[in-house]
């Protein structure tokens, strides 16, 4: 009896469990409705239909609505392609775990399923609420067909079948199929947008096997998570976790080539795959994207280009529909679709490890700020966007790592408090006092104000101990030819004829995507110098990298026109002319071979050699790591950062850092929106142990 009960109260939490994730999977539909229809109202995507299943519309932040842009394009060109390429022939359309999706009435609509019979399944639950929405709106309803009954949990017309069925019982959903009409020789897409994968392996593989077992003629598209290992990829993974909806296909099927394996292996004829980086990329027009921009102001590239790496379009075919890979990808290179899954991380001899877990009292919780090294082995950190409190928030909080004894001191203000700021500069300009220009509240915020920052050590009284810190700052009025506020630009100290001068480089506006400008401000007069440049300049950037060498500044890297990252390695060389002008000379350092692209990375110099650190790069699907390049030969070797773990994402973009010693890197901060999942901050600063790279 003992056992029997036992086994029953197991039985009966095992089904509590299920109900409980598919209640939570069920919530998925909502969230994305609106996510979806978000987008929508804003002018992202034309769709007339998505707001008819939205109680309350809300307006989702730039990302999201970016996010489910390229989603709803990249449905839309599939089903399109589908349906031009089967014009005048009848066809059928299969949406697994349709949800409230609107495809059917928009493309109903547009007169462009004249011969397609479109079938959405979903949990009855979901079917049944979308059934009852239906039949109270005149406009649907009448897309729908005036023939239309209902059934149970649903709706069907000779046009339209909606039904309510588990899918992981798929005998049930087959005869469901089967009775309202479904005809295994018709040319038929099945669609299943970020659904299977929370079904488990086991479940969504015999559903793929079934569509490939069942039609002659059919192309099973996927739309879902990929890339689960790296920083992004662990935030993303926990954040459906904690919704009760775990992603139970991405360690089976992690990347591009295995998704494509997946379904050869389960009977399928030709597979095709790209992530939303190489969609986006290839098949959006530059005019598309231009409109794009213009909706809102967008100041969150690193996550858009991480988040478009994290899902994956995933094409299977079969039949008559093989001849669709090509309409459905053209343009897209297949070398690039293969690569882009063959770019792997560094073998373990290559691959750098953490100093220690914490950079000691004290933690540094924000990205987009700013870092500078005073005398002593200290640093002081400001500005960009992080934690206080409880709260995430523009930062105001200014501190100081002591190197040293390892403590992370907060420095309060002696007067007013220095305001928030993000994506600004700050340059050392003597032992204790920086510089600091440019960077933005909002992106309608820009600033062009040089400020001066200095930080004094306050003594305890009766001791010659420094306890504590103080700093104070002031606006500096300067004169000459200033540069327009900017951010995610670049600021470097430089002596002239053996004189101190900043000089800045690119960044951008909330009108001009890009900057390719270059000033020179002279520090002992605070004046703003003409600048002529010759030779071979880099091309107008943000989120680029710069250091100096020999008195030359590097600038390497960035994000360029069109979205595209640079991996060109630029030196410029300054000297005075009469009048006190400035002369910049660039010249582009050829690299063997050519170097990747990265932007919103770091870089110091040791010696000849060059360090670049973290980054991002949409051309590749694993985080930058830290890259060592000899100016001298223009050789260089890739060494892959850490891996993260789900308990500890690490994500090294939008970061400050610090070299420490040739066997020392000290990374200050990082992280960044990662889409709807949430905001992550690293925990730190982190010591990163480079050694290997015998620098």
């Amino acid at each position: 009896m003992a056992a029997s009960s036992k086994s029953g109260m197991s039985g009966k939490k095992a089904k509590n469990s299920k109900s409980r994730n598919d209640t939570a999977v069920q919530g998925t539909n909502d969230n994305s409705i609106v996510s979806k229809c978000s987008m929508c109202m804003l002018g992202y995507f034309q769709d007339d239909f998505l707001g008819r299943f939205v109680a309350k519309p809300v307006r989702r932040a730039p990302l999201i609505n970016r996010g489910y842009f390229i989603r709803a394009k990249a449905i839309d060109h599939v089903l399109k392609s589908f349906l031009t390429a089967y014009q005048g022939i009848k066809t059928q359309l299969v949406s697994l775990g349709a949800g409230f999706d609107s495809a059917y009435f928009r493309l109903k609509s547009e007169g462009l399923l004249e011969n397609t019979v479109f079938y959405e399944v979903d949990f009855p639950e979901v079917t049944k609420r979308k059934s009852d929405m239906i039949q109270t709106d005149e406009v649907l309803l009448k897309l729908v067909g005036e023939d239309s009954r209902v059934v149970e949990n649903g709706i069907v017309s000779p046009s339209y079948k909606l039904i309510g069925a588990d899918l992981r019982k798929f005998n049930m959903l087959q005869c469901l199929l089967e009775h309202h009409g479904i005809h295994p020789d018709c040319p038929t897409l099945l669609l299943s947008e970020c659904v299977i994968t929370y079904m488990g392996v086991k479940s969504s593989n015999a559903v793929i096997r079934w569509a490939s077992e069942t039609f002659s003629h059919t192309v099973f598209v996927t739309y879902e998570q990929v890339y689960p290992n790296d920083g992004f990829g662990a935030v993303m993974q926990n954040h459906f976790k904690k919704l009760g909806t775990p992603l139970m296909n991405i360690q089976r099927y992690k990347t591009l080539e295995s998704q494509q394996q997946r379904y050869l292996d389960l009977g399928w004829t030709t597979v095709r795959a790209t992530d939303m980086n190489n969609f986006f990329t290839t098949l959006i027009p530059r005019e598309e994207k231009l409109r794009v921009d213009s909706i809102e102001v967008f100041d969150e590239f690193e996550e858009w280009h991480l988040k478009c790496s994290h899902y994956a379009l995933v094409c299977a075919f079969k039949g008559s529909t093989v001849s669709l890979s090509e309409t459905i990808f053209p343009g897209m290179n297949r070398r690039r679709l293969e690569t882009l899954t063959s770019q792997h991380i560094q073998p373990q001899d290559l691959c750098l490890s953490w100093k220690n877990e914490t950079f000691g009292n004290g933690s540094v919780k924000r990205f987009g700020h700013a870092s500078a090294t005073l005398t002593g082995g200290k640093i002081i950190t400001f500005g960009g966007f992080g934690e206080r409190g409880n709260q995430h928030t523009r930062l105001c909080l200014v501190q100081l790592l002591d190197v040293a004894s390892g403590s992370c001191l907060p420095v309060e203000p002696i007067g007013k408090e220095l305001g928030p700021l993000l994506f600004h500069t700050a340059t050392s300009v003597s032992d204790d006092t920086v510089v600091v220009f440019g960077g933005r509240t909002s992106p309608y915020k820009p600033k062009g104000e040089l400020l001066k920052l200095k930080v004094i050590p306050k003594l305890q009284r009766n001791t010659d101990q420094e306890t504590s810190w103080l700093y104070e700052w002031e606006t500096v009025q300067c004169t000459g030819d200033y540069p327009c506020p900017r951010w995610r630009h670049s600021s470097a100290f430089v002596s002239i004829e053996g004189k101190k001068n900043l000089i800045v480089f690119g960044g951008r506006t909330a009108s001009d995507a890009v900057l390719g400008d270059v000033h020179v401000l002279s520090l002992e007069n605070m004046e703003w110098v003409q600048v002529h440049s010759s030779g071979n300049p880099p091309s107008p950037r943000h989120s680029h990298s710069c250091t100096t060498w020999n008195n030359q500044v590097i600038i390497t890297g960035g994000l360029c026109e069109d979205l595209q990252p640079s991996g060109a390695v630029h030196l410029a060389t300054c000297a005075s002319e009469p009048q006190g002008n400035v002369t910049v000379v660039w010249t582009e350092l050829e690299m063997t071979p050519p170097l990747s692209p990265r932007y919103s990375h770091t870089s110091h110099v040791y010696g000849n050699c060059l360090l670049l650190v973290g980054g991002v790069n949409p051309e590749n699907h694993y985080p930058p790591g830290l890259t060592v390049l000899d100016l001298v030969s223009g050789m260089w070797k890739e060494y892959a950062l850490p891996e993260c773990t789900l308990e500890r994402p690490i994500m090294v973009h939008n970061h400050t850092s610090d070299l420490l010693s040739k066997d020392e890197l000290l990374i200050i901060g990082g992280g960044g929106n990662c889409f709807s999942f949430g905001t992550h901050l690293n925990s730190g600063p982190l010591t990163l142990d480079v050694s290997l790279c015998n620098l």
